[in-house]
């Protein structure tokens, strides 16, 4: 970690410029995508940026303190209205992947298990993980995810905000660091040294989202903490999540990722467009909110999309549902197509 501080503290100032900048043009999350932005940028010009495992691990597990804290009664009340779309997930999860897996494989030219991988909408670290132990060229898939995680975080805050000009649901107000109570930022604290370990352990999708978001939800729900955390957390964890997605292109050449970043453009529109569509009809049908079913829809990582529904205001309860339920179909009902596949595949290979 020291050697790679002096990188890291470089990564964070170029984010923090980027966000700034974004901020001054009066860009939908500002800080989330001109940190992106600056640091991809850095990147592909060969700048020595990192931002060092041991804090990528800790993003998802302070958005999950953050995104718990909006489960209260008044939503959960009506968590009975979301089962039709979720329903629809389970549904959607497989159709998006076939259409994607096909495009990697028959447009991107990618082998069949590596196509496979890409193809899958969940996040990252998830896909990478699976995809390496599997046997798919680890570098492509990388590459491939990270440009589709990027791409939606763009292209969905900028529809949202320019094209169907979405009136955000109304929030609690957020606190001031000067405001919020220490005794309940210590208890959250320990939300997260307890839920994610636990998650862990019992093998939980996303363990270091959903485990803290759990144990955070459940202290809200109770009443046990009432205060918000302050609106300086959010800018910050958006800052760094900005900019490690940023640095995730170090390494690579200009132009295999103008290459990558122009398939994988292509895929997140065919993605995007099944997404609009079935967004669009599970809003005629049971009269949910058409922006915050994009969201809750949408092929990115769940990190990623929890923290821009809590940026934008579009119940980031709703939202991280149904992207949880999405990772729990993928990580245990997908495997055992997967094994199929994979042996399929390997046989076929010789």
């Amino acid at each position: 970690m020291s050697g790679s501080l002096p990188r890291f503290l470089l990564a964070l100032t170029i984010g923090g410029c980027g966000g700034f900048l974004f901020w001054l043009l009066s860009l939908p999350l500002p800080w989330l995508l001109g940190s992106l932005s600056a640091n991809l940028i850095a990147s592909v010009s060969g700048v020595g940026i990192q931002v060092p495992k041991p804090v990528r691990q800790m993003i998802p597990v302070v958005i999950g303190i953050l995104v718990g804290t909006t489960f209260t009664p008044e939503v959960v009340a009506h968590a009975a209205e979301w089962i039709p779309s979720l329903s629809v997930t389970v549904v959607y999860v497989f159709l998006i992947t076939a259409i994607a897996q096909v495009f990697c494989r028959k447009v991107m030219g990618m082998d069949k298990i590596t196509s496979l991988f890409s193809g899958l909408p969940g996040g990252l670290s998830e896909m990478t993980l699976m995809g390496e132990e599997a046997g798919a060229d680890i570098r492509k898939l990388t590459l491939i995810h990270a440009c589709r995680v990027a791409w939606v975080l763009f292209l969905i805050p900028m529809l949202l905000t320019y094209v169907l000009v979405a009136t955000p649901a109304p929030t609690a107000a957020q606190a001031t660091l000067n405001s919020w109570s220490l005794t309940d930022g210590l208890i959250l604290l320990a939300c997260a040294a307890v839920g994610y370990p636990v998650a862990r352990l019992l093998r939980i999708p996303a363990d270091k989202i959903i485990g803290p978001m759990v144990l955070s939800a459940a202290l809200h729900l109770s009443g046990f903490i009432n205060s918000v955390p302050p609106s300086e957390l959010t800018l910050i964890i958006q800052i760094v999540l900005g900019s490690a997605l940023g640095a995730r292109f170090a390494g690579g050449s200009l132009r295999e990722i103008r290459k990558v970043l122009t398939l994988a453009t292509m895929m997140t529109i065919a993605m995007m467009s099944v997404t609009f569509l079935t967004a669009w009809g599970l809003a005629r049908w049971t009269g949910l909110p058409f922006e915050a079913l994009i969201l809750a829809l949408s092929p990115g990582g769940i990190a990623e999309m929890a923290l821009a529904s809590l940026s934008l205001g579009l119940d980031p309860a709703f939202v991280t549902t149904h992207h949880a339920l999405r990772l729990i179909v993928i990580v245990f009902i997908a495997p055992f197509f997967i094994r199929h596949f994979v042996k399929k595949a390997r046989e076929e290979a010789g």
